[in-house]
């Protein structure tokens, strides 16, 4: 009996002790927080303004992206010109919870279920892979937003701009991805 005790004591102690170790697990990689001064916002939307073109529908542009380890955090600014009823492109993403925060200007969003999709694996892009259709939304939900109102957009939900006020919207995007599917707009 005791040479089974000494055997037990030699063969596991070394694991019992080392799975109650504190810092037996992984390190966990130190984190900082990501500033984004005034001027990156400023410069973004003038670049963003610059990008909306007669004909031009939207402008786009992730000017930060930070990993935070699980996820990266992407934030885009978007412009869009007037929008007479009748509506824009449906989008649902794969992967990506978007965050809208109006600055200026007001639309309708129209969110719900995206039918008739054509799916694109657009990573490495500002918005990641997802899906894109002209049909209408099914189910779909009205929302008037206007500055200082906030929506969140989980993936798989889809989304399009019903309307938008004279004189256009500008919005900035947070985007969760929990696949580090974004990249940074070039220029």
């Amino acid at each position: 009996m005791r040479s089974a005790t000494i055997l037990f004591v030699l063969t596991f102690w070394p694991a019992l002790v080392y799975a109650q170790t504190p810092n037996a697990q992984a390190p966990v990689p130190t984190l900082t927080a990501t500033d984004i001064p005034l001027a990156a916002v400023q410069d973004a939307i003038k670049k963003g303004a610059a990008a909306l073109k007669p004909g031009v529908t939207v402008s786009d542009r992730v000017f930060s992206l930070a990993d935070i380890g699980k996820y990266n955090v992407a934030v885009a600014f978007l412009t869009r010109p007037a929008l007479v009823a009748g509506g824009d492109r449906v989008l649902a993403h794969d992967k990506i919870t978007e965050i809208y925060y109006i600055l200026r200007g007001s639309g309708t969003q129209v969110t719900g279920t995206l039918v008739d999709g054509t799916h694109s694996d657009t990573t490495g892009n500002s918005i990641g892979p997802g899906w894109s259709s002209n049909a209408p939304i099914k189910n779909g939900r009205s929302t008037k937003l206007g500055p200082g109102e906030m929506q969140i957009i989980p993936p798989g939900v889809g989304h399009s701009w019903s309307e938008i006020a004279p004189g256009g919207i500008d919005y900035l995007v947070f985007r969760v991805d929990p696949e580090h599917v974004l990249a940074l707009s070039k220029n």
